[in-house]
């Protein structure tokens, strides 16, 4: 099989192309092609596609996957999509199942089947978005994308724009829960109207959690039992508490004991719909999004995965 591996050199605080063409040499069939910018991912593997390879695989982090995958999905959804993590978080890839050392990878790409998962579909009521993203959003328009492993609102949300390319290549997936710490000043409940299958709640909240992958923030297992492929989005919604129990709280999040928690609700649902007071920011895929109201809908099967 043809397999097409897409480099994204700023991934992780910056790769080294000679590193990765040296793992991918050990896939038979594979040519490496490297993007000159994060967001010309998605147009160089849709150049592969054209040329005949029958495989994509995205050497970077969960936001290369991202917009490599959906570029595939809106084009291409037969062709079957790889996972080379080399990026800080590498969330998805441990949802699925890949081993996050490129060697092991890349023997998973050698022997590793292909099997459609879910996506998420969102689209967002911008009221801004964050300068310098890397996601496209117009105020007052709505933007459809899809997410492949976690959209995160609330406090989260704008943790990426706290990761420098040094500090994702000095800490790795320790970034994410550094970077969380300098964000706690942010850390207050914002008032949500939620509407999970058309049941509408208004409830105050410190983080949303809409979930097609168990990891997210660098490894953080905000859903344990969550599966890729089975027709749900896992919504986690995580309300104030006071000082001493969310002390008690984040320990229990980190090791993914905190679903019976009294300030943890889980619900699986299809369709989820919110609309939140301003500072309710989103992030997709590790990627900041926008502050503002949107929805999302499941898109089951949407596009096959190397995975164990």
């Amino acid at each position: 099989m043809r397999t097409c591996v897409i480099l994204n050199p700023a991934a992780g605080g910056g790769s080294s192309p000679k590193r990765i063409r040296r793992t991918v040499s050990s896939i038979p069939g594979a040519e490496m092609r490297i993007s000159p910018a994060p967001n010309l991912v998605g147009p160089l593997a849709l150049e592969a596609v054209a040329d005949g390879f029958e495989r994509i695989v995205a050497a970077g982090g969960d936001g290369t996957v991202s917009v490599l995958a959906s570029a595939l999905l809106e084009s291409s959804p037969g062709v079957e999509c790889g996972v080379l993590p080399i990026g800080t978080g590498n969330d998805l890839a441990q949802s699925l199942g890949v081993p996050t050392r490129p060697d092991r990878a890349a023997a998973l790409l050698r022997a590793g089947r292909a099997t459609p998962i879910d996506a998420i579909h969102a689209a967002a009521y911008g009221t801004r978005a964050p300068e310098g993203a890397n996601r496209e959003s117009v105020v007052g328009e709505v933007r459809d994308l899809h997410a492949w492993n976690a959209v995160v609102g609330g406090f989260g949300g704008r943790i990426s724009d706290r990761l420098s390319p040094g500090m994702k290549g000095r800490w790795r997936g320790l970034a994410y829960l550094r970077a969380a710490v300098a964000e706690l000043g942010e850390l207050r409940p914002r008032r949500v109207r939620l509407d999970i299958d058309g049941r509408v709640t208004e409830q105050e909240l410190l983080m949303l959690v809409i979930a097609n992958g168990r990891y997210a923030g660098g490894g953080i297992p905000f859903v344990p039992g969550a599966q890729v492929d089975d027709g749900w989005l896992d919504v986690v919604a995580i309300r104030p508490a006071p000082i001493g129990r969310l002390a008690v709280l984040v320990p229990r999040l980190l090791a993914g004991r905190h679903m019976t928690d009294s300030s943890v609700e889980h619900t699986r649902a299809r369709t989820v719909g919110v609309e939140a007071d301003p500072g309710f920011w989103f992030n997709v895929d590790g990627e900041t999004w926008v502050d503002g109201s949107a929805t999302f809908d499941l898109r089951p099967r949407a596009l096959p995965f190397i995975r164990p």
